[in-house]
């Protein structure tokens, strides 16, 4: 058994109460890895601007306690993008919290743009880009971040080491709902991997509408399911890539590229 839990969450309060009653509804469902959005831990981005390091480092370590003391409560591997307050700074990372420990990802392409520049405010760090892999209920995963999806050098290795499930957080705003999801389709399509995408809700300001839309598509690039602009729960059962490796071949065909 394969399934996974998508939880489409704002940003949650310190308490962990609600979280704890949706982790334990994943588990009664048969799932055993559960995935949040970007800045469901954490505040958003433009709200980090404006709050003292101190309260986004409280905001953090009780989260990240909560996320370690529930994984162990209910067996459940957790995927959540967290900020990690260093001594110069902060990082923007993805916890894989499990029972038995906590393995990070660090975003390592950051959004640059004027009204959301998370570049010039974290210090992530990259010398040579990698691909943050793992293996579940003998699926082989990846994990990216909402923005590293625009980038084809990702998608190259994802081909490479073949994988089966594509599991990214998003944030996404605005009016892009249809653009994920032709950006998405095309991604699982032409590499052959299925995607989850687990967006977050909530509404800041006037122009900060957090629309939701969290979907499974499959390794045909077909969306298979998908959640609507409140709080929910999407439970999946993604399946090996294999089929569709075999009938459209794309790795095969793409080799000859690097010798080039």
């Amino acid at each position: 058994m394969s399934k996974i839990s998508a939880l489409q969450f704002p940003t949650l309060a310190l308490s962990e109460s609600r979280l704890d009653y949706y982790l334990k509804a994943s588990k009664d469902s048969g799932a055993d890895l559960v995935v949040l959005g970007e800045y469901v831990v954490n505040s958003f981005f433009i709200e980090l601007l404006s709050m003292p390091k101190s309260m986004i480092k409280e905001q953090s370590e009780v989260k990240k306690e909560s996320l370690i003391r529930l994984s162990k409560k209910y067996e459940l591997e957790i995927i959540a993008p967290f900020v990690s307050v260093e001594n110069k700074g902060y990082k923007k990372l993805c916890l894989k919290v499990s029972p038995n420990g906590i393995k990070s990802y660090e975003q390592q392409i950051l959004m640059p743009y004027n009204h959301w520049n998370e570049k010039s405010f974290f210090s992530n760090k990259c010398d040579k880009y990698k691909l943050f892999t793992f293996s579940y209920a003998g699926l082989k995963c990846a994990l990216l971040f909402g923005f590293e999806v625009h980038f084809d050098g990702f998608w190259k290795m994802i081909m490479q080491k073949k994988i089966d499930l594509v599991i990214i957080p998003t944030a996404s705003t605005f009016e892009s709902q249809k653009r994920w999801e032709e950006l998405l389709k095309m991604r699982a399509f032409l590499n052959s991997t299925s995607i989850l995408r687990v967006n977050r809700i909530g509404k800041l300001k006037e122009e900060w509408n957090f629309y939701g839309d969290t979907m499974f598509i499959d390794a045909f690039g077909e969306i298979q399911e998908r959640l609507g602009s409140e709080e929910e729960m999407l439970i999946v059962e993604p399946k090996k890539a294999d089929e569709a490796r075999k009938l459209w071949c794309f790795e095969k065909m793409i080799k000859g590229f690097d010798n080039q």
